[in-house]
Protein backbone atom coordinates (compact mmCIF):
# COMPACT_ATOMS: atom_id res chain seq x y z
CA UNK A 1 0.00 0.00 0.00
CA UNK A 2 1.39 3.78 -0.97
CA UNK A 3 1.22 6.12 1.71
CA UNK A 4 0.64 9.34 0.88
CA UNK A 5 3.97 11.62 1.99
CA UNK A 6 1.90 14.64 4.15
CA UNK A 7 5.74 16.43 4.63
CA UNK A 8 6.01 17.60 1.24
CA UNK A 9 3.42 19.69 1.50
CA UNK A 10 3.69 21.69 4.98
CA UNK A 11 5.13 24.68 4.91
CA UNK A 12 6.35 26.39 7.72
CA UNK A 13 3.29 28.51 7.80
CA UNK A 14 1.34 25.47 7.88
CA UNK A 15 2.97 23.64 10.26
CA UNK A 16 -0.19 23.04 12.83
CA UNK A 17 -2.16 21.89 10.05
CA UNK A 18 -1.20 18.37 10.45
CA UNK A 19 -1.82 17.33 13.91
CA UNK A 20 -0.34 13.94 13.57
CA UNK A 21 0.73 11.49 11.13
CA UNK A 22 1.65 8.03 11.66
CA UNK A 23 2.64 5.52 9.21
CA UNK A 24 2.19 1.79 10.01
CA UNK A 25 2.57 -0.93 8.47
CA UNK A 26 1.40 -2.16 5.02
CA UNK A 27 -2.22 -3.49 4.22
CA UNK A 28 -4.69 -1.41 6.52
CA UNK A 29 -6.65 1.71 5.94
CA UNK A 30 -5.89 5.16 5.55
CA UNK A 31 -7.61 7.34 8.24
CA UNK A 32 -8.01 10.56 8.71
CA UNK A 33 -9.35 12.93 11.40
CA UNK A 34 -10.50 16.03 10.06
CA UNK A 35 -11.25 18.32 13.41
CA UNK A 36 -11.63 21.90 13.15
CA UNK A 37 -13.77 23.12 10.74
CA UNK A 38 -15.75 25.09 13.23
CA UNK A 39 -12.97 27.03 15.39
CA UNK A 40 -15.20 26.95 18.13
CA UNK A 41 -15.03 23.57 18.80
CA UNK A 42 -11.82 22.69 19.84
CA UNK A 43 -12.72 18.85 21.82
CA UNK A 44 -12.29 17.44 18.93
CA UNK A 45 -9.26 18.69 18.20
CA UNK A 46 -7.99 17.50 21.66
CA UNK A 47 -9.61 14.36 21.43
CA UNK A 48 -7.84 14.06 17.98
CA UNK A 49 -4.27 14.60 19.93
CA UNK A 50 -5.07 12.18 22.52
CA UNK A 51 -5.76 9.59 20.32
CA UNK A 52 -2.36 10.71 18.10
CA UNK A 53 -0.33 10.27 21.66
CA UNK A 54 -1.84 6.83 22.22
CA UNK A 55 -0.61 5.28 19.18
CA UNK A 56 2.81 7.32 18.26
CA UNK A 57 5.56 4.79 18.85
CA UNK A 58 3.29 2.28 19.76
CA UNK A 59 4.43 -1.71 18.89
CA UNK A 60 3.34 -3.60 17.29
CA UNK A 61 2.59 -0.76 14.44
CA UNK A 62 -0.64 0.79 13.82
CA UNK A 63 -1.67 -1.29 10.26
CA UNK A 64 -1.82 1.48 7.75
CA UNK A 65 -1.89 5.34 8.13
CA UNK A 66 -3.30 7.60 10.34
CA UNK A 67 -3.66 11.63 9.72
CA UNK A 68 -4.53 14.09 11.84
CA UNK A 69 -5.81 17.23 10.42
CA UNK A 70 -6.61 20.69 11.58
CA UNK A 71 -8.91 22.61 9.09
CA UNK A 72 -9.57 26.34 10.11
CA UNK A 73 -6.39 27.77 12.24
CA UNK A 74 -7.46 31.56 12.07
CA UNK A 75 -10.88 30.56 13.73
CA UNK A 76 -9.53 28.06 16.39
CA UNK A 77 -7.28 30.56 17.03
CA UNK A 78 -10.10 32.99 18.12
CA UNK A 79 -12.50 30.26 19.08
CA UNK A 80 -15.02 31.35 16.44
CA UNK A 81 -17.24 28.79 14.45
CA UNK A 82 -15.66 30.79 10.99
CA UNK A 83 -14.07 34.49 10.24
CA UNK A 84 -16.14 34.81 7.22
CA UNK A 85 -18.15 32.08 6.08
CA UNK A 86 -19.16 28.22 7.08
CA UNK A 87 -16.28 26.34 6.15
CA UNK A 88 -18.45 23.36 6.53
CA UNK A 89 -20.96 24.39 3.39
CA UNK A 90 -18.49 25.09 0.78
CA UNK A 91 -17.40 21.87 -0.45
CA UNK A 92 -19.41 21.67 -3.97
CA UNK A 93 -17.19 21.45 -7.47
CA UNK A 94 -17.92 25.27 -8.06
CA UNK A 95 -16.56 26.71 -5.30
CA UNK A 96 -13.87 23.87 -5.02
CA UNK A 97 -12.54 24.35 -8.63
CA UNK A 98 -13.00 27.91 -8.30
CA UNK A 99 -10.39 28.05 -4.85
CA UNK A 100 -8.09 25.90 -7.19
CA UNK A 101 -7.83 27.83 -9.88
CA UNK A 102 -7.61 31.40 -8.10
CA UNK A 103 -4.01 32.54 -6.29
CA UNK A 104 -4.03 32.57 -2.66
CA UNK A 105 -3.50 36.61 -2.48
CA UNK A 106 -7.15 37.03 -4.60
CA UNK A 107 -8.67 34.60 -2.42
CA UNK A 108 -10.37 37.66 0.09
CA UNK A 109 -12.82 34.55 2.25
CA UNK A 110 -10.47 33.39 5.04
CA UNK A 111 -11.99 29.75 4.79
CA UNK A 112 -11.79 29.76 0.89
CA UNK A 113 -8.13 30.23 1.68
CA UNK A 114 -8.11 27.60 4.28
CA UNK A 115 -9.72 25.24 1.80
CA UNK A 116 -7.06 25.55 -0.42
CA UNK A 117 -4.43 24.98 1.98
CA UNK A 118 -6.10 21.89 3.00
CA UNK A 119 -7.38 20.38 -0.49
CA UNK A 120 -3.81 19.37 -1.44
CA UNK A 121 -3.43 16.98 1.39
CA UNK A 122 -6.36 15.86 1.14
CA UNK A 123 -5.72 15.32 -2.44
CA UNK A 124 -2.35 13.49 -1.67
CA UNK A 125 -4.42 10.80 0.63
CA UNK A 126 -6.19 10.21 -2.45
CA UNK A 127 -4.60 9.88 -5.08
CA UNK A 128 -1.54 7.44 -2.94
CA UNK A 129 -3.68 5.44 -1.26
CA UNK A 130 -4.46 1.99 -2.38
CA UNK A 131 -6.41 0.78 0.34
CA UNK A 132 -9.47 2.22 1.74
CA UNK A 133 -9.80 5.93 3.22
CA UNK A 134 -11.56 6.07 5.97
CA UNK A 135 -12.42 10.19 6.53
CA UNK A 136 -14.02 11.48 10.40
CA UNK A 137 -15.17 14.66 10.34
CA UNK A 138 -15.14 15.41 14.30
CA UNK A 139 -17.36 18.29 15.21
CA UNK A 140 -19.37 19.34 18.83
CA UNK A 141 -22.55 21.27 19.29
CA UNK A 142 -23.99 24.18 20.93
CA UNK A 143 -27.12 22.38 22.88
CA UNK A 144 -26.75 20.22 25.46
CA UNK A 145 -27.56 16.47 25.24
CA UNK A 146 -26.16 13.84 23.35
CA UNK A 147 -23.63 12.61 21.24
CA UNK A 148 -24.50 10.92 17.27
CA UNK A 149 -23.33 10.56 13.74
CA UNK A 150 -24.34 11.68 10.66
CA UNK A 151 -24.19 9.41 7.40
CA UNK A 152 -25.48 7.90 4.53
CA UNK A 153 -27.41 4.73 4.65
CA UNK A 154 -25.09 2.60 2.92
CA UNK A 155 -24.50 -0.90 4.68
CA UNK A 156 -20.33 -0.46 4.26
CA UNK A 157 -21.21 3.15 6.68
CA UNK A 158 -23.55 1.27 9.11
CA UNK A 159 -21.45 -1.61 9.87
CA UNK A 160 -18.66 0.30 10.45
CA UNK A 161 -20.66 2.61 12.67
CA UNK A 162 -22.63 0.32 14.65
CA UNK A 163 -18.80 -0.94 15.97
CA UNK A 164 -18.86 2.44 18.13
CA UNK A 165 -22.52 2.82 19.75
CA UNK A 166 -23.33 6.01 18.93
CA UNK A 167 -26.54 6.44 17.26
CA UNK A 168 -26.76 7.34 13.60
CA UNK A 169 -28.69 10.06 11.55
CA UNK A 170 -29.51 9.75 8.15
CA UNK A 171 -30.48 12.24 5.99
CA UNK A 172 -28.44 15.27 7.17
CA UNK A 173 -26.25 14.53 4.67
CA UNK A 174 -28.66 15.11 1.93
CA UNK A 175 -29.92 18.60 3.87
CA UNK A 176 -26.73 20.35 4.04
CA UNK A 177 -25.17 20.95 0.82
CA UNK A 178 -21.29 21.54 0.79
CA UNK A 179 -20.12 19.37 3.91
CA UNK A 180 -17.00 17.76 3.67
CA UNK A 181 -18.60 14.66 4.68
CA UNK A 182 -20.86 14.93 1.55
CA UNK A 183 -18.29 16.15 -1.43
CA UNK A 184 -15.99 12.65 0.25
CA UNK A 185 -18.88 10.32 0.16
CA UNK A 186 -18.81 11.22 -3.41
CA UNK A 187 -15.04 11.03 -4.21
CA UNK A 188 -15.22 7.40 -2.50
CA UNK A 189 -14.10 7.86 0.72
CA UNK A 190 -16.13 6.16 3.73
CA UNK A 191 -16.81 9.54 5.36
CA UNK A 192 -19.23 10.53 8.50
CA UNK A 193 -19.42 12.99 10.40
CA UNK A 194 -19.29 12.38 14.72
CA UNK A 195 -21.08 14.72 16.94
CA UNK A 196 -19.63 14.36 20.00
CA UNK A 197 -21.25 16.81 22.37
CA UNK A 198 -21.76 19.99 23.56
CA UNK A 199 -18.72 22.27 22.97
CA UNK A 200 -17.72 23.17 26.69
CA UNK A 201 -18.99 20.07 28.60
CA UNK A 202 -15.98 18.33 29.97
CA UNK A 203 -17.08 14.61 28.71
CA UNK A 204 -17.11 15.63 25.24
CA UNK A 205 -13.53 15.27 24.58
CA UNK A 206 -13.20 12.06 26.70
CA UNK A 207 -16.40 10.78 24.36
CA UNK A 208 -15.23 12.06 20.94
CA UNK A 209 -11.80 10.36 22.17
CA UNK A 210 -13.90 6.77 22.78
CA UNK A 211 -15.24 6.62 19.42
CA UNK A 212 -12.56 7.76 17.69
CA UNK A 213 -10.07 4.67 19.02
CA UNK A 214 -13.10 2.35 18.49
CA UNK A 215 -13.22 3.26 14.82
CA UNK A 216 -9.93 2.73 14.35
CA UNK A 217 -10.14 -0.88 16.13
CA UNK A 218 -13.22 -1.01 14.15
CA UNK A 219 -11.43 -0.63 10.72
CA UNK A 220 -8.38 -2.90 11.82
CA UNK A 221 -5.73 -0.09 12.59
CA UNK A 222 -5.31 -1.56 15.94
CA UNK A 223 -5.74 -4.38 17.51
CA UNK A 224 -4.65 -6.02 20.93
CA UNK A 225 -2.66 -4.03 22.18
CA UNK A 226 -5.19 -1.28 22.85
CA UNK A 227 -7.85 -4.02 24.10
CA UNK A 228 -8.30 -3.31 27.48
CA UNK A 229 -8.89 0.66 26.57
CA UNK A 230 -11.19 -0.16 24.13
CA UNK A 231 -13.06 -2.30 26.50
CA UNK A 232 -13.67 0.32 28.92
CA UNK A 233 -14.66 2.82 26.16
CA UNK A 234 -16.71 0.44 24.29
CA UNK A 235 -18.52 0.26 28.36
CA UNK A 236 -18.77 4.27 28.74
CA UNK A 237 -20.30 4.30 24.95
CA UNK A 238 -22.76 1.79 25.40
CA UNK A 239 -24.15 3.06 29.04
CA UNK A 240 -23.80 6.68 27.54
CA UNK A 241 -26.07 5.80 24.52
CA UNK A 242 -28.27 2.74 25.60
CA UNK A 243 -31.58 5.13 25.85
CA UNK A 244 -31.46 6.29 22.71
CA UNK A 245 -32.52 5.33 19.23
CA UNK A 246 -29.88 3.52 17.32
CA UNK A 247 -30.99 4.60 13.98
CA UNK A 248 -32.72 7.81 13.26
CA UNK A 249 -33.96 9.48 9.47
CA UNK A 250 -34.31 13.47 9.38
CA UNK A 251 -37.53 14.48 8.91
CA UNK A 252 -37.90 18.32 9.41
CA UNK A 253 -35.31 20.89 9.13
CA UNK A 254 -35.14 24.57 10.11
CA UNK A 255 -33.56 26.64 7.99
CA UNK A 256 -32.62 30.17 9.53
CA UNK A 257 -32.43 33.58 7.06
CA UNK A 258 -30.27 36.59 7.44
CA UNK A 259 -31.99 38.55 9.51
CA UNK A 260 -34.78 36.99 10.90
CA UNK A 261 -34.31 37.10 14.74
CA UNK A 262 -34.58 33.19 14.94
CA UNK A 263 -33.96 32.18 18.67
CA UNK A 264 -34.34 29.13 20.26
CA UNK A 265 -36.84 28.60 23.31
CA UNK A 266 -34.52 27.55 26.25
CA UNK A 267 -34.19 24.04 27.61
CA UNK A 268 -33.99 21.69 24.77
CA UNK A 269 -31.28 19.27 24.36
CA UNK A 270 -30.21 16.28 21.64
CA UNK A 271 -32.77 13.63 21.11
CA UNK A 272 -35.19 15.27 23.83
CA UNK A 273 -38.83 14.11 22.72
CA UNK A 274 -41.12 16.70 21.15
CA UNK A 275 -44.86 16.71 20.08
CA UNK A 276 -46.33 18.14 16.81
CA UNK A 277 -47.76 21.55 17.63
CA UNK A 278 -45.28 22.09 20.32
CA UNK A 279 -43.51 25.86 20.87
CA UNK A 280 -39.90 25.46 19.84
CA UNK A 281 -38.31 29.16 19.13
CA UNK A 282 -39.27 32.36 17.91
CA UNK A 283 -38.59 34.80 14.81
CA UNK A 284 -39.52 38.17 13.45
CA UNK A 285 -42.78 36.51 12.20
CA UNK A 286 -43.38 35.19 15.49
CA UNK A 287 -43.87 31.70 17.01
CA UNK A 288 -42.31 28.28 14.96
CA UNK A 289 -44.38 25.29 16.43
CA UNK A 290 -42.98 21.67 15.93
CA UNK A 291 -44.23 20.23 12.20
CA UNK A 292 -44.19 16.55 13.51
CA UNK A 293 -43.60 14.45 16.75
CA UNK A 294 -40.30 13.41 16.87
CA UNK A 295 -36.72 14.19 18.76
CA UNK A 296 -34.95 17.56 18.92
CA UNK A 297 -31.53 17.42 17.15
CA UNK A 298 -28.83 20.28 17.22
CA UNK A 299 -30.94 23.15 18.69
CA UNK A 300 -29.36 26.11 18.02
CA UNK A 301 -27.51 28.08 21.08
CA UNK A 302 -25.06 30.44 19.75
CA UNK A 303 -24.59 32.96 17.26
CA UNK A 304 -23.01 31.48 14.30
CA UNK A 305 -25.20 29.41 12.79
CA UNK A 306 -27.90 28.65 9.66
CA UNK A 307 -29.92 25.47 10.97
CA UNK A 308 -31.74 26.45 14.03
CA UNK A 309 -33.07 23.06 14.55
CA UNK A 310 -33.63 19.56 13.18
CA UNK A 311 -36.63 16.71 13.73
CA UNK A 312 -35.73 13.41 13.80
CA UNK A 313 -37.69 10.08 13.67
CA UNK A 314 -36.63 6.79 14.80
CA UNK A 315 -35.66 4.31 11.45
CA UNK A 316 -38.43 1.29 11.63
CA UNK A 317 -36.89 0.14 8.64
Amino acid sequence: MKNPTISNIETKTEEDRILGNIEGDPGGPTVVLLTGLHGNESAGVEAAQNIFDMLVGIRPRIRGQLIILRANLPALKHNVRYVDEDMNRLWVPAIIDQVRHTPEAHIDSNERREMKRLLPILDEIQERSEGPVVLADVHTFSASGNMFSITNSDPRQRNLLSNLYVPMVFGIEKSLQGTVLGYYQKQGFISFGLEGGQHTNELTEYNITASLLLLLHAVGSIEKQYVEKIAEFEQHLKAHTQNLPVETELVYQHIIQPGDGFAMRPGYSNFQPIKKGEWLANDNDGKIIAQTDGYILMPLYQKQGNDGFFIIKENEG
